[in-house]
């Protein structure tokens, strides 16, 4: 039987995704991996939980097109669009990352950008699933055009609910091992003198 959950365990797991926030950012790399330190070329965003019904969860970020702090997606050749999504902190750490980019050739997005189409998709791996390399989730961004300079105004990431499930219980592992070395869970102490003081009460009765 599986181990019934702890407050702290709970609040780990947040079934009802009502602590749900973080940031992403997004950077445009050099072909040997290096972000570019030029204007338009990293934003980092805070993200919403848009859309937790039917089977995917939608995280929704909005980035800024102004003349100084924007992402733009050039046609030069040799960059790449590259980002990264996290839960909470202000801060990506090894066990809040939620997602990482593929990279995407900057050209090739400009390909698609063609006509009346102001949208592309991306793919990002997720690192706490199992098999993550052949599981990747889409991201949606759409831009804008000004002054002849493409610029990304959103980004949409989905997640199929299994695998949002799957990544907050390989993060609920991650907290209780760290209890397990650290010594045990305070909340388990509190819900055994809880009980405790249930079967007294119930003896006193």
């Amino acid at each position: 039987m599986e181990k019934q959950l702890t407050q702290g365990a709970k609040r780990i797991l947040d079934e009802s995704d009502e602590n749900a926030c973080g940031f992403c950012v997004f950077y445009i790399l050099d072909q040997d991996g290096y972000a570019k330190k030029t204007k338009g070329s990293a934003v980092e965003v805070p993200w919403y939980l848009s859309s937790s019904a039917g089977d995917d969860i939608v995280l929704e970020a909005e980035l800024p097109a102004n003349p100084l702090f924007f992402l733009q997606v050039s046609s030069e050749e040799g960059n790449y669009f590259w980002g990264q999504w996290w839960l909470g902190d202000a801060k990506r750490t090894k066990t809040n990352a939620i997602c990482d980019l593929v990279p995407k050739d900057c050209k090739a997005i400009q390909k698609t950008l063609d006509g009346d189409v102001t949208e592309f998709e991306v793919e990002a791996q997720m690192p706490f699933i199992k098999g993550s390399s052949s599981k990747l989730v889409k991201i949606k961004l759409t831009t804008k055009e000004q002054k002849f300079v493409t610029k990304v105004t959103s980004a949409k990431l989905t997640v199929p609910k299994a695998l949002w499930t799957e990544w907050k219980e390989y993060r609920l592992r991650l907290w209780r091992s760290g209890k397990v070395w650290g010594g045990e869970d305070k909340d388990d102490e509190k819900e055994k003198d809880e009980k405790k003081d249930e079967k007294k009460e119930k003896k006193e009765a």
